[in-house]
This record gives structure tokens, C-alpha cells and sequence, in this order.
């Protein structure tokens, strides 16, 4: 059982996009993989199932609803595991999230220990178990990292990549039991100095530079429209160049993360494009 933050507080670095690919990578070299979605925006959720066939969500489980019995007032909380639900992609389960989650932050601070307790519990079922986590430093990212023993980095090959990544050491270094698995360059574009200078820039930080993935994930429309129809990149149709680019690069990830963690690719090789 191993459980990985997926984490950056700052937006717009391809977080969720990593989350749910190299989940989906992960279920197709063998392991059972569950998709938590800690980000009140629910697009990882979004990415992998229709939200509209949801009943209920990570949120009912850590924040209560209330009910009444005489003078008496009572929480209930939902189960944990009434909450995974099976995606298109075997292997791959997801606890999926919604807007409501964004209340988390206005609950006492009991609630992270709660949502921890919540994560652990599941993560027995798993292999390996994927948090997406929101782009701020609040309750709902700290309860986050507090559930993972490691914790990937998407930094975006764009202007001041590193920018408020040293918020974000700051507060793994408080937390003191997760481990940095690594750094992991996200929309890279090829045709830019931007992103040449960008890149560069990432792999000589000190903290970060030495613990960089060698896989780099570009820039690629194909990866923004698989969320519409509710599946990673993997079982986008139709298979076009940039689709095969994505699950590529999807691939040597997966493969990097699986040597990291020391763990076998349980198949003969990645599959490519499963229809």
C-alpha cells in the first residue's frame, strides 16, 4: 500500500492531468489503483466518470450533515467505502469529489485527522492509491499529505516555474514522515526558449533539480480533451500522434515511478492505447 500526493499549490501546472494518467499508467502495468480527488473542482473526477451518475462523494464522508433527535444534534458521515466507484479502466477505482468539499477548510481541525483515518482505511483495498490534491495550503492540502508517504511534484515548464514550490517544501518539511518521490516537468513546449529556460531552470534547483524526472510531459491539446468524455488520455478516441504522444510519455512516467518505489511493471510492457 503505497499512497501518493500529487501535489503544487499553485494552479495550472497539469496537476490533475498527472493524477489521473499516471493512475491509469499505474492500473495498466498491473496494480489495483484507486483516484482519490481531494480538490473541491472535481476535475479528476470529471476526467475518469460522469458526475452526474454520483450519489454521494469524498465530501459526505468528512463533512457531517447534521440531524436532530429531541435536544440532541448528531452527525452523519458516510462511509468511506460507499464512495469508490469502478471507471472505465480496469484496475482504476476513483473516490470521487465535489463542490461541497470546499466547506472542509470551515470544519474544526478534527476533520483532517478524519479525512486521514478515511484514506488509510481505503488504501488497504489497494496497491497504490492516487490523491489529487487542491492548489491552496489549506485544511483540505495538509489533510492530503498528512494521508501520503510520498508525494510527486508537477512544476509547468512556463514563467517562474518554482514560484511557490518553497510554500510547499516548507510544509513537507513540517510534516516530516513524506518522502519527495519527484519533481515532474508539465507542459513543455519544445518550439519556446520559454520553456527551454524554464526547464533548465527546474533541473538546477537544488531540492528539486536532483530528484527530476527524466520523463517531461508537453504541451498537448489531446490530454485537455479526453476529460470530456470522462477517460485519461489511455482510452481517447480516436488514436491520433498526439494521443500516442501523451500515453508515451504517460508510459515512461509510470515506469520511472514503479523503479522510485521499487515496485515491478507486473506486465510484459505498457500497454498502448487499450480500446
Amino acid at each position: 500500500m503505497k499512497v501518493i500526493a500529487i501535489a503544487n499549490q499553485k494552479g495550472g501546472v497539469g496537476k490533475t492531468t498527472t493524477a489521473v494518467n499516471l493512475a491509469a499508467g499505474l492500473a495498466l502495468a498491473g496494480y489495483s489503483v484507486c483516484l482519490v480527488d481531494c480538490d473541491p473542482q472535481a476535475n479528476a473526477t470529471t476526467s475518469v466518470f460522469d458526475r452526474e451518475k454520483l450519489e454521494n462523494t469524498l465530501a459526505e464522508v468528512v463533512i457531517p450533515e447534521w440531524h436532530y433527535q429531541g435536544k440532541n444534534r448528531n452527525a452523519n458521515f458516510v462511509p468511506i467505502e460507499s464512495v469508490v466507484y469502478e471507471t472505465q479502466l480496469p484496475n482504476l477505482d476513483l473516490i470521487p469529489a465535489s463542490i461541497k468539499l470546499a466547506q472542509f477548510d470551515q470544519q474544526p481541525v478534527t476533520v483532517i485527522d478524519r479525512l486521514v483515518k478515511a484514506i488509510q482505511r481505503v488504501a488497504s483495498d489497494y496497491d497504490l492509491v492516487i490523491l489529487d490534491t487542491p492548489p491552496n495550503l489549506g485544511f483540505l492540502f495538509t489533510a492530503a499529505l498528512k494521508s501520503a508517504s510520498y508525494v510527486l511534484i508537477p512544476i509547468a515548464a512556463q514563467y517562474l516555474p518554482l514560484e511557490g514550490v518553497s510554500d510547499l517544501l516548507f510544509s513537507l518539511r513540517d510534516l516530516g514522515e513524506i518522502d519527495i518521490l519527484g519533481s515532474l516537468v508539465t507542459r513543455f513546449d519544445t518550439r519556446t526558449t520559454l520553456g527551454k529556460d524554464a526547464r533548465e531552470k527546474i533541473e538546477r534547483d537544488p531540492v528539486l533539480g536532483p530528484r527530476c524526472f527524466a520523463t517531461v510531459i508537453g504541451e498537448n491539446t489531446k490530454i485537455a480533451e479526453a476529460p470530456a468524455f470522462h477517460v485519461p488520455v489511455y482510452l481517447y478516441q480516436p488514436l491520433t500522434p498526439g494521443v500516442s504522444r501523451a500515453i508515451q510519455q504517460f508510459d515512461e512516467l509510470t515506469l520511472e515511478v514503479l523503479e522510485r518505489l521499487k515496485l515491478p511493471n507486473k506486465r510484459s510492457k505498457i500497454l498502448k492505447g487499450v480500446k
